[in-house]
Protein backbone atom coordinates (compact mmCIF):
# COMPACT_ATOMS: atom_id res chain seq x y z
CA UNK A 1 0.00 0.00 0.00
CA UNK A 2 1.13 3.24 -0.73
CA UNK A 3 2.14 5.66 2.22
CA UNK A 4 3.05 9.68 2.79
CA UNK A 5 6.62 10.03 3.90
CA UNK A 6 6.24 13.31 6.07
CA UNK A 7 9.60 12.89 8.03
CA UNK A 8 9.91 15.12 10.39
CA UNK A 9 8.21 18.53 8.41
CA UNK A 10 5.13 19.96 9.99
CA UNK A 11 1.95 18.89 8.59
CA UNK A 12 -1.42 21.10 8.72
CA UNK A 13 -4.86 20.12 8.36
CA UNK A 14 -6.17 22.87 6.14
CA UNK A 15 -7.02 20.38 3.62
CA UNK A 16 -7.91 16.42 2.64
CA UNK A 17 -3.74 15.65 1.64
CA UNK A 18 -3.33 13.60 4.58
CA UNK A 19 -7.04 12.81 5.72
CA UNK A 20 -8.44 9.16 5.04
CA UNK A 21 -12.16 9.76 3.81
CA UNK A 22 -13.73 6.28 4.36
CA UNK A 23 -12.37 6.47 8.20
CA UNK A 24 -12.82 10.54 9.22
CA UNK A 25 -16.14 11.93 10.54
CA UNK A 26 -14.37 14.85 11.83
CA UNK A 27 -15.13 18.22 10.02
CA UNK A 28 -12.75 20.78 8.03
CA UNK A 29 -13.60 24.57 8.93
CA UNK A 30 -12.09 27.62 7.64
CA UNK A 31 -11.00 30.27 10.45
CA UNK A 32 -11.73 33.86 10.00
CA UNK A 33 -8.24 36.31 11.16
CA UNK A 34 -9.12 38.67 14.29
CA UNK A 35 -9.06 42.46 13.88
CA UNK A 36 -6.63 43.99 16.30
CA UNK A 37 -5.85 47.53 16.31
CA UNK A 38 -5.10 50.36 14.20
CA UNK A 39 -1.54 50.36 13.76
CA UNK A 40 -0.72 53.71 11.37
CA UNK A 41 -2.78 56.66 9.86
CA UNK A 42 -2.01 57.18 5.89
CA UNK A 43 -2.65 60.82 6.71
CA UNK A 44 -0.03 62.93 3.79
CA UNK A 45 -1.73 64.73 1.01
CA UNK A 46 -1.28 61.55 -1.65
CA UNK A 47 -2.15 59.00 0.98
CA UNK A 48 -5.80 60.46 1.33
CA UNK A 49 -5.85 59.68 -2.16
CA UNK A 50 -5.40 56.59 -2.27
CA UNK A 51 -2.82 53.60 -0.75
CA UNK A 52 -2.40 50.47 -2.17
CA UNK A 53 -0.82 46.53 -1.90
CA UNK A 54 1.26 47.14 1.18
CA UNK A 55 3.44 44.59 1.33
CA UNK A 56 6.00 43.51 4.35
CA UNK A 57 9.71 42.91 4.09
CA UNK A 58 11.75 41.09 7.27
CA UNK A 59 14.93 43.03 7.88
CA UNK A 60 17.38 42.95 10.54
CA UNK A 61 15.80 45.60 13.03
CA UNK A 62 12.17 44.51 12.46
CA UNK A 63 9.91 44.98 9.20
CA UNK A 64 9.36 47.58 6.87
CA UNK A 65 6.11 48.06 4.77
CA UNK A 66 6.15 49.32 1.31
CA UNK A 67 3.11 50.21 -0.76
CA UNK A 68 2.09 53.05 -3.16
CA UNK A 69 0.64 56.26 -2.87
CA UNK A 70 -0.83 58.12 -5.46
CA UNK A 71 -3.00 61.20 -6.40
CA UNK A 72 -4.61 62.94 -9.49
CA UNK A 73 -2.62 65.27 -11.47
CA UNK A 74 -3.47 67.15 -14.64
CA UNK A 75 -4.97 65.72 -17.83
CA UNK A 76 -6.36 62.65 -15.80
CA UNK A 77 -2.92 61.10 -14.74
CA UNK A 78 -1.54 59.95 -11.70
CA UNK A 79 1.20 60.02 -9.68
CA UNK A 80 2.41 57.06 -8.03
CA UNK A 81 5.31 56.72 -5.35
CA UNK A 82 6.68 54.37 -3.21
CA UNK A 83 6.89 55.10 0.03
CA UNK A 84 8.04 52.79 3.36
CA UNK A 85 6.69 52.79 6.98
CA UNK A 86 8.74 50.36 9.64
CA UNK A 87 8.15 49.07 13.03
CA UNK A 88 10.34 47.08 15.36
CA UNK A 89 7.82 44.66 16.23
CA UNK A 90 5.22 44.31 13.92
CA UNK A 91 2.59 46.35 15.80
CA UNK A 92 3.79 49.89 15.84
CA UNK A 93 4.42 51.63 12.89
CA UNK A 94 6.36 54.99 11.97
CA UNK A 95 7.48 57.07 9.13
CA UNK A 96 10.88 57.03 8.48
CA UNK A 97 12.35 60.93 7.41
CA UNK A 98 14.88 59.34 4.66
CA UNK A 99 15.23 63.16 2.64
CA UNK A 100 15.54 60.76 -0.60
CA UNK A 101 13.00 63.21 -2.89
CA UNK A 102 11.00 66.69 -2.31
CA UNK A 103 8.47 66.10 0.45
CA UNK A 104 4.86 66.59 -0.09
CA UNK A 105 3.82 67.25 3.11
CA UNK A 106 5.97 68.04 6.49
CA UNK A 107 7.15 64.59 7.72
CA UNK A 108 6.35 62.73 4.77
CA UNK A 109 9.19 62.00 3.49
CA UNK A 110 9.38 58.47 3.01
CA UNK A 111 9.27 58.14 -0.68
CA UNK A 112 12.01 55.52 -1.72
CA UNK A 113 10.63 55.40 -5.73
CA UNK A 114 9.71 58.80 -6.58
CA UNK A 115 7.24 57.16 -9.84
CA UNK A 116 5.87 54.37 -11.43
CA UNK A 117 3.99 53.25 -13.65
CA UNK A 118 0.75 51.93 -11.59
CA UNK A 119 -0.67 51.22 -8.28
CA UNK A 120 0.93 47.75 -8.70
CA UNK A 121 3.66 46.78 -6.39
CA UNK A 122 5.89 43.94 -4.75
CA UNK A 123 8.76 44.33 -2.78
CA UNK A 124 10.94 41.41 -2.02
CA UNK A 125 14.07 40.69 -0.23
CA UNK A 126 15.96 38.25 -2.87
CA UNK A 127 17.36 35.15 -0.49
CA UNK A 128 19.22 33.48 -3.13
CA UNK A 129 22.88 33.19 -2.02
CA UNK A 130 24.17 34.17 -5.21
CA UNK A 131 22.11 37.58 -5.70
CA UNK A 132 24.57 40.35 -5.51
CA UNK A 133 24.56 42.60 -2.72
CA UNK A 134 23.36 45.59 -4.48
CA UNK A 135 20.11 43.66 -5.79
CA UNK A 136 19.15 41.96 -2.59
CA UNK A 137 15.75 44.12 -2.54
CA UNK A 138 14.17 44.13 -5.06
CA UNK A 139 10.65 46.12 -6.33
CA UNK A 140 8.29 44.68 -9.34
CA UNK A 141 5.75 47.19 -10.89
CA UNK A 142 3.53 47.35 -14.04
CA UNK A 143 4.64 48.76 -16.56
CA UNK A 144 3.11 50.06 -19.72
CA UNK A 145 5.63 49.59 -23.17
CA UNK A 146 2.70 50.87 -25.26
CA UNK A 147 -0.25 52.43 -23.47
CA UNK A 148 -2.17 52.77 -26.31
CA UNK A 149 -1.59 49.36 -27.85
CA UNK A 150 -2.31 47.65 -23.86
CA UNK A 151 1.21 46.58 -23.66
CA UNK A 152 2.81 45.30 -20.70
CA UNK A 153 5.61 44.77 -18.95
CA UNK A 154 6.34 43.65 -15.35
CA UNK A 155 9.68 45.74 -14.22
CA UNK A 156 12.03 45.36 -11.27
CA UNK A 157 14.26 47.69 -9.52
CA UNK A 158 16.88 47.08 -7.08
CA UNK A 159 18.40 48.40 -3.99
CA UNK A 160 21.04 46.85 -1.37
CA UNK A 161 19.56 48.83 1.53
CA UNK A 162 15.58 49.08 0.77
CA UNK A 163 15.80 52.51 0.57
CA UNK A 164 18.08 53.66 -2.58
CA UNK A 165 16.64 51.95 -5.71
CA UNK A 166 17.43 52.18 -9.02
CA UNK A 167 15.42 50.94 -12.07
CA UNK A 168 16.37 48.11 -13.64
CA UNK A 169 15.18 45.48 -16.17
CA UNK A 170 12.38 44.16 -18.37
CA UNK A 171 11.34 40.49 -16.00
CA UNK A 172 8.44 39.62 -18.62
CA UNK A 173 5.73 41.00 -20.51
CA UNK A 174 3.95 37.72 -20.45
CA UNK A 175 1.06 39.07 -18.30
CA UNK A 176 -1.49 41.63 -17.09
CA UNK A 177 0.10 42.64 -13.72
CA UNK A 178 -1.96 45.41 -12.76
CA UNK A 179 -2.26 44.24 -8.93
CA UNK A 180 0.27 42.56 -6.35
CA UNK A 181 2.50 39.99 -8.28
CA UNK A 182 4.42 38.07 -5.71
CA UNK A 183 7.64 36.89 -6.29
CA UNK A 184 9.84 35.11 -3.79
CA UNK A 185 12.88 32.68 -4.20
CA UNK A 186 12.67 29.35 -2.84
CA UNK A 187 14.44 25.94 -3.43
CA UNK A 188 16.85 26.81 -6.35
CA UNK A 189 14.23 28.92 -8.35
CA UNK A 190 12.05 32.34 -8.42
CA UNK A 191 8.45 31.79 -8.33
CA UNK A 192 6.36 34.74 -9.24
CA UNK A 193 2.65 35.15 -9.25
CA UNK A 194 1.01 37.73 -11.96
CA UNK A 195 -2.55 38.67 -12.91
CA UNK A 196 -3.55 37.50 -16.25
CA UNK A 197 -7.35 37.06 -18.11
CA UNK A 198 -8.92 34.65 -19.74
CA UNK A 199 -12.65 34.92 -21.49
CA UNK A 200 -12.90 37.01 -23.99
CA UNK A 201 -14.50 40.97 -23.70
CA UNK A 202 -17.34 39.95 -25.64
CA UNK A 203 -18.92 37.29 -23.40
CA UNK A 204 -16.76 38.19 -20.16
CA UNK A 205 -13.27 38.54 -18.78
CA UNK A 206 -12.06 36.89 -15.45
CA UNK A 207 -9.23 37.86 -13.67
CA UNK A 208 -6.81 34.66 -13.07
CA UNK A 209 -3.32 34.15 -11.78
CA UNK A 210 -0.31 32.68 -13.66
CA UNK A 211 2.64 31.16 -12.17
CA UNK A 212 6.41 31.81 -13.64
CA UNK A 213 9.36 30.26 -12.67
CA UNK A 214 13.35 31.36 -13.26
CA UNK A 215 16.53 30.01 -12.03
CA UNK A 216 18.48 33.69 -12.35
CA UNK A 217 15.66 36.05 -12.61
CA UNK A 218 16.02 36.69 -16.18
CA UNK A 219 14.63 33.88 -18.47
CA UNK A 220 11.35 32.66 -17.65
CA UNK A 221 9.17 30.03 -18.14
CA UNK A 222 6.01 30.65 -20.00
CA UNK A 223 2.99 31.50 -17.25
CA UNK A 224 0.55 28.25 -16.22
CA UNK A 225 -2.90 28.86 -14.81
CA UNK A 226 -3.52 27.82 -11.52
CA UNK A 227 -6.29 25.45 -10.68
CA UNK A 228 -8.09 24.94 -8.30
CA UNK A 229 -10.63 22.43 -6.54
CA UNK A 230 -13.50 24.40 -5.86
CA UNK A 231 -15.11 24.29 -9.01
CA UNK A 232 -15.68 27.70 -9.24
CA UNK A 233 -14.46 30.60 -11.70
CA UNK A 234 -14.41 34.00 -9.83
CA UNK A 235 -12.30 36.83 -10.14
CA UNK A 236 -9.17 37.16 -8.44
CA UNK A 237 -7.71 40.41 -7.96
CA UNK A 238 -5.06 39.57 -5.92
CA UNK A 239 -3.03 36.40 -5.10
CA UNK A 240 -0.69 37.07 -1.98
CA UNK A 241 0.82 33.39 -2.60
CA UNK A 242 3.75 32.97 -0.26
CA UNK A 243 5.36 29.86 1.21
CA UNK A 244 3.72 29.24 4.42
CA UNK A 245 6.68 29.84 6.99
CA UNK A 246 6.34 26.93 9.48
CA UNK A 247 5.36 24.72 6.26
CA UNK A 248 7.48 25.70 3.28
CA UNK A 249 6.55 22.92 1.08
CA UNK A 250 3.16 24.70 1.58
CA UNK A 251 2.16 27.76 -0.11
CA UNK A 252 -0.86 29.80 0.86
CA UNK A 253 -2.50 32.27 -0.68
CA UNK A 254 -5.13 34.86 0.38
CA UNK A 255 -6.61 36.36 -2.34
CA UNK A 256 -9.01 39.67 -2.99
CA UNK A 257 -11.69 38.31 -4.62
CA UNK A 258 -13.63 40.95 -6.93
CA UNK A 259 -17.74 40.60 -7.53
CA UNK A 260 -18.78 43.38 -9.98
CA UNK A 261 -22.39 43.21 -10.09
CA UNK A 262 -24.35 44.44 -12.98
CA UNK A 263 -27.95 45.91 -12.09
CA UNK A 264 -28.06 48.71 -9.28
CA UNK A 265 -30.95 48.08 -6.72
CA UNK A 266 -32.87 49.35 -3.58
CA UNK A 267 -30.62 46.60 -1.72
CA UNK A 268 -27.55 49.38 -3.37
CA UNK A 269 -29.49 52.55 -1.87
CA UNK A 270 -29.40 51.45 1.49
CA UNK A 271 -25.69 51.09 1.69
CA UNK A 272 -24.18 53.77 4.52
CA UNK A 273 -20.93 54.05 1.37
CA UNK A 274 -23.90 55.04 -1.23
CA UNK A 275 -22.27 58.64 -1.42
CA UNK A 276 -18.41 57.29 -2.10
CA UNK A 277 -19.97 54.48 -4.84
CA UNK A 278 -21.91 57.40 -6.84
CA UNK A 279 -18.78 59.58 -6.82
CA UNK A 280 -16.68 56.91 -7.62
CA UNK A 281 -18.41 55.84 -10.51
CA UNK A 282 -18.71 59.38 -11.51
CA UNK A 283 -15.34 60.32 -10.90
CA UNK A 284 -13.35 56.54 -11.83
CA UNK A 285 -14.83 53.90 -13.77
CA UNK A 286 -18.95 52.98 -13.85
CA UNK A 287 -18.13 49.82 -11.98
CA UNK A 288 -16.70 50.98 -9.16
CA UNK A 289 -20.68 51.68 -8.15
CA UNK A 290 -21.30 47.89 -8.17
CA UNK A 291 -18.04 46.14 -7.43
CA UNK A 292 -17.37 44.78 -3.99
CA UNK A 293 -14.03 42.36 -3.01
CA UNK A 294 -13.58 40.45 -0.01
CA UNK A 295 -10.95 37.51 0.73
CA UNK A 296 -9.60 34.04 0.10
CA UNK A 297 -7.90 31.43 1.24
CA UNK A 298 -6.00 28.69 -0.61
CA UNK A 299 -3.49 26.45 -0.23
CA UNK A 300 -1.48 23.93 -2.08
CA UNK A 301 1.21 21.02 -2.03
CA UNK A 302 3.01 22.04 -5.47
CA UNK A 303 2.51 25.60 -6.39
CA UNK A 304 -0.30 25.06 -9.04
CA UNK A 305 -2.74 23.41 -7.75
CA UNK A 306 -4.59 24.35 -4.89
CA UNK A 307 -7.62 23.94 -2.81
CA UNK A 308 -9.43 26.74 -2.40
CA UNK A 309 -12.37 27.48 0.32
CA UNK A 310 -15.01 28.80 -1.64
CA UNK A 311 -16.22 30.94 1.43
CA UNK A 312 -15.01 33.94 2.83
CA UNK A 313 -12.00 33.85 4.80
CA UNK A 314 -12.59 37.75 5.82
CA UNK A 315 -15.56 39.90 4.60
CA UNK A 316 -15.79 44.12 4.78
CA UNK A 317 -17.74 43.11 7.91
CA UNK A 318 -20.45 45.45 9.36
CA UNK A 319 -21.51 48.14 6.93
CA UNK A 320 -19.89 51.19 7.82
CA UNK A 321 -20.30 54.87 5.57
CA UNK A 322 -16.39 53.86 4.00
CA UNK A 323 -17.06 49.84 3.64
CA UNK A 324 -18.23 47.34 1.40
CA UNK A 325 -16.78 49.19 -1.55
CA UNK A 326 -14.01 48.19 -4.52
CA UNK A 327 -10.56 47.80 -2.51
CA UNK A 328 -11.88 46.14 0.73
CA UNK A 329 -10.10 43.06 1.95
CA UNK A 330 -6.75 43.42 0.10
CA UNK A 331 -4.71 41.83 2.47
CA UNK A 332 -0.55 42.75 2.88
CA UNK A 333 1.87 40.17 2.05
CA UNK A 334 3.11 38.46 3.22
CA UNK A 335 2.80 37.57 7.04
CA UNK A 336 4.22 38.72 9.70
CA UNK A 337 5.42 36.93 12.79
CA UNK A 338 4.16 38.64 15.82
CA UNK A 339 5.69 36.96 19.22
CA UNK A 340 3.25 33.33 19.30
CA UNK A 341 0.80 34.49 16.24
CA UNK A 342 1.19 35.76 12.73
CA UNK A 343 -0.53 38.98 11.66
CA UNK A 344 -1.55 40.84 8.33
CA UNK A 345 -2.60 44.27 7.45
CA UNK A 346 -5.62 45.67 5.75
CA UNK A 347 -5.99 49.86 4.60
CA UNK A 348 -9.45 50.98 5.60
CA UNK A 349 -11.23 53.81 3.86
CA UNK A 350 -9.95 52.59 0.77
CA UNK A 351 -12.31 54.29 -1.66
CA UNK A 352 -12.86 57.60 0.64
CA UNK A 353 -10.81 60.52 -0.29
CA UNK A 354 -9.53 61.42 3.26
CA UNK A 355 -6.67 59.69 5.98
CA UNK A 356 -6.42 55.74 5.61
CA UNK A 357 -6.31 53.49 8.77
CA UNK A 358 -4.19 50.36 8.63
CA UNK A 359 -5.38 47.48 10.79
CA UNK A 360 -3.47 44.80 11.69
CA UNK A 361 -5.24 41.13 11.50
CA UNK A 362 -4.05 37.83 13.77
CA UNK A 363 -4.50 34.59 13.89
CA UNK A 364 -2.91 31.78 15.14
CA UNK A 365 -0.04 29.86 13.88
CA UNK A 366 -1.33 27.55 11.99
CA UNK A 367 -4.70 28.65 12.11
CA UNK A 368 -5.94 29.28 8.79
CA UNK A 369 -8.16 26.03 8.94
CA UNK A 370 -8.45 22.63 11.14
CA UNK A 371 -10.57 19.89 11.58
CA UNK A 372 -13.14 19.91 14.30
CA UNK A 373 -15.46 17.63 16.23
CA UNK A 374 -18.22 20.40 18.12
CA UNK A 375 -20.96 18.47 20.01
CA UNK A 376 -20.33 14.98 18.81
CA UNK A 377 -17.82 13.04 19.09
CA UNK A 378 -16.11 12.38 15.50
CA UNK A 379 -12.79 10.77 14.14
CA UNK A 380 -9.99 11.86 12.07
CA UNK A 381 -8.00 8.96 10.57
CA UNK A 382 -4.87 9.72 8.69
CA UNK A 383 -3.95 7.59 5.37
CA UNK A 384 -1.15 5.38 5.92
CA UNK A 385 2.58 7.71 6.43
CA UNK A 386 5.61 7.37 7.46
CA UNK A 387 7.65 9.71 10.08
CA UNK A 388 10.98 10.63 11.72
CA UNK A 389 10.90 10.82 15.35
CA UNK A 390 9.19 10.07 18.28
CA UNK A 391 7.45 12.81 19.50
CA UNK A 392 4.09 13.87 18.32
CA UNK A 393 3.51 17.22 18.72
CA UNK A 394 -0.27 18.63 17.87
CA UNK A 395 -1.25 22.24 17.59
CA UNK A 396 -4.77 21.71 19.03
CA UNK A 397 -7.27 23.54 20.92
CA UNK A 398 -10.33 22.03 23.20
CA UNK A 399 -12.73 23.43 25.52
CA UNK A 400 -12.60 22.82 29.10
CA UNK A 401 -15.04 19.28 28.78
CA UNK A 402 -13.41 18.45 25.27
CA UNK A 403 -10.16 16.24 24.38
CA UNK A 404 -8.27 14.51 21.97
CA UNK A 405 -7.23 10.84 22.03
CA UNK A 406 -4.58 9.60 19.74
CA UNK A 407 -3.48 5.81 18.79
CA UNK A 408 -1.57 4.34 16.45
CA UNK A 409 -3.29 2.25 13.74
CA UNK A 410 -1.65 -0.44 10.72
CA UNK A 411 -2.01 0.50 7.35
CA UNK A 412 -4.83 -1.63 7.12
CA UNK A 413 -6.47 0.23 9.57
CA UNK A 414 -5.93 -1.96 12.79
CA UNK A 415 -5.32 -1.16 16.14
CA UNK A 416 -1.31 -1.28 16.73
CA UNK A 417 -1.34 0.77 20.11
CA UNK A 418 -3.81 1.76 22.78
CA UNK A 419 -4.99 5.14 23.19
CA UNK A 420 -2.88 8.31 24.49
CA UNK A 421 -3.09 10.17 27.26
CA UNK A 422 -6.24 12.62 27.20
CA UNK A 423 -4.78 15.41 25.53
CA UNK A 424 -7.14 18.79 26.17
CA UNK A 425 -6.39 22.57 26.42
CA UNK A 426 -5.03 25.19 23.94
CA UNK A 427 -1.78 24.98 22.39
CA UNK A 428 0.50 25.43 19.50
CA UNK A 429 2.97 22.90 20.58
CA UNK A 430 1.56 19.72 22.59
CA UNK A 431 3.51 16.53 23.00
CA UNK A 432 1.45 13.23 23.14
CA UNK A 433 2.44 10.66 25.07
CA UNK A 434 0.84 6.87 26.06
CA UNK A 435 -0.43 6.31 29.77
CA UNK A 436 2.92 4.49 30.41
CA UNK A 437 4.91 7.14 29.65
CA UNK A 438 6.51 6.15 25.96
CA UNK A 439 6.07 8.38 22.84
CA UNK A 440 5.65 7.08 19.17
CA UNK A 441 9.75 6.40 18.75
CA UNK A 442 8.16 2.16 18.26
CA UNK A 443 6.31 3.33 15.22
CA UNK A 444 9.16 5.57 13.47
CA UNK A 445 10.50 4.88 10.03
CA UNK A 446 7.00 1.72 9.59
CA UNK A 447 3.75 2.64 7.45
CA UNK A 448 1.16 3.49 10.59
CA UNK A 449 -1.79 5.42 10.19
CA UNK A 450 -2.50 7.76 12.99
CA UNK A 451 -6.41 8.21 14.39
CA UNK A 452 -7.50 11.22 16.67
CA UNK A 453 -10.78 10.64 18.48
CA UNK A 454 -11.99 14.63 19.48
CA UNK A 455 -15.21 16.35 21.78
CA UNK A 456 -15.22 19.58 21.02
CA UNK A 457 -11.78 19.96 19.86
CA UNK A 458 -9.80 21.54 17.02
CA UNK A 459 -6.51 19.97 15.18
CA UNK A 460 -4.54 22.26 13.31
CA UNK A 461 -1.23 21.16 12.77
CA UNK A 462 1.07 17.79 13.55
CA UNK A 463 4.73 17.24 13.41
CA UNK A 464 7.28 14.68 14.66
CA UNK A 465 10.40 15.43 16.71
CA UNK A 466 13.81 13.83 18.25
CA UNK A 467 12.17 15.39 21.58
Amino acid sequence: MEHINIGSRREVFWDDFLIDPARTTASPRLISPVEKECVFVFDCEEETSAVSYPNVVKVENGWRMYYISFAPEAHGKKKFRVRVIESTDGITWTRPDLNLFPADTPGANNVVIDTTNDSSLCVFYDTNPACPPEEKFKALSLIFLDLAADRRSLWCWTSPDGYHFTKGDMVTDAGRFDTLNATFWQDGKYYSYVRNLHGDWTNGIVRDVRLLESEDFVHWSEPVQLSYDDGLDFQMYTNNVMPYPRAPHIRIGMPSRYVERQVWTKNDDQFGSIAIKRKAAETIEPRCALAVTDLVFMCSRDGKNFHRYPQAYLTPGVETETNWLYGDCFASWPLTETGDTYSFYMVKNVMAVAPKHLYRYELRKDGFACYEAEGTERVLVTKPLRFEGGVLRLNMATSAFGYIYVDVLDENGEPLSGESVEIYGDSIDRAVYFPDGSDFSSYEGKTVRLRFRMFDAKLYSMIFTAE
